[in-house]
């Protein structure tokens, strides 16, 4: 997954957090960032002071900023619920599920996730929840974890499949972790289409709602690499409690950032959120 980011620091912030809480699509919005975001920092600051094995029931809120690389998209907020349970071989971490398997071998602790997850794509008026279906193989040593995951939609609305791989290297120090990660992600065409593209329908949505920037449509017509890295960190503040801070950003293939409706090659993102483990 991957949270924050390498956001333009040179233009001001712009949060339209009024107009988007008048919406009606507050619920999937939601979900699709909770499932993007929260994954991975909720799971790194349960780990933080226990291992992988631990059963854990944490639930916790926090806010999240997201800059969608569409033309003149401004920074959007959204309130953020975190939840993160594992019992036995089975987990949830905000909208992705399914089982955990590893077996300790001395130095290096190979690793097996099957999961289902939400995905979802940003932009006004773009908004959709779909659901994958994958597999992540990990290999945990002291020099830090390699992972690599293959997933497919499995709702049939865009039919497409995305492989990632990505390194990570947790750092601690008392109750404080932080933890640098480098992500390669490869999109699939009908993949990149679903994330970046803009249909026809989105478009008259737009006209509909009255936007100030109606976005043209735009196909992603071949397979996109998008490169990028992200910083967790996770502060215990209390035996129970947790504060949680992920940035986050990903560089956009040129198929994709050559798109008429796209005027970055960045997306990013930042979170932050406090949790509380029962």
């Amino acid at each position: 997954m991957s949270l924050t980011s390498f956001s333009d620091a040179s233009k001001p912030i712009q949060i339209d957090f009024l107009e988007w809480i008048t919406m009606s699509n507050i619920a999937p919005k939601m979900l699709v960032l909770t499932a993007a975001f929260c994954c991975a920092p909720m799971a790194q600051a349960q780990n933080a002071e226990n291992t992988q094995s631990d059963n854990h029931v944490a639930i916790g809120a926090g806010a999240l900023l997201q800059k969608a690389p569409f033309n003149r998209a401004k920074t959007e907020a959204f309130p953020l619920p975190l939840i993160s349970i594992k019992q036995g071989v089975y987990y949830f971490e905000a909208a992705e599920t399914g089982v955990h398997f590893e077996k300790n071998l001395d130095s290096i602790t190979p690793s097996i996730d099957l999961f289902i997850t939400a995905r979802g794509t940003s932009g006004q008026d773009r908004e959709k929840v779909t659901a994958d279906a994958g597999a992540r193989i990990s290999l945990t040593t002291d020099f830090g974890t390699l992972s690599g995951e293959v997933r497919r939609d499995i709702t049939g609305k865009f039919k497409g499949s995305e492989i990632i791989a990505r390194y990570s290297y947790p750092i601690s120090s008392g109750r404080f972790t932080i933890t640098p990660a480098l992500q390669a992600s490869w999109l699939d065409r009908r993949t990149a289409n679903y994330m970046y593209g803009v249909t026809a329908a989105q478009r008259a949505k737009m006209i509909a709602n009255q936007r100030s920037v109606i976005l043209p449509v735009a196909s992603i017509t071949e397979k996109a690499l998008n490169l990028g890295g992200d910083i967790s960190m996770s502060i215990q503040l209390s035996e129970r409690l947790m504060l949680i801070g992920v940035l986050s950003g990903a560089y956009l293939d040129k198929t994709i950032h050559q798109s008429p409706a796209i005027d970055k090659k960045w997306e990013s993102q930042a979170i932050m959120g406090v949790a509380y483990k029962f």
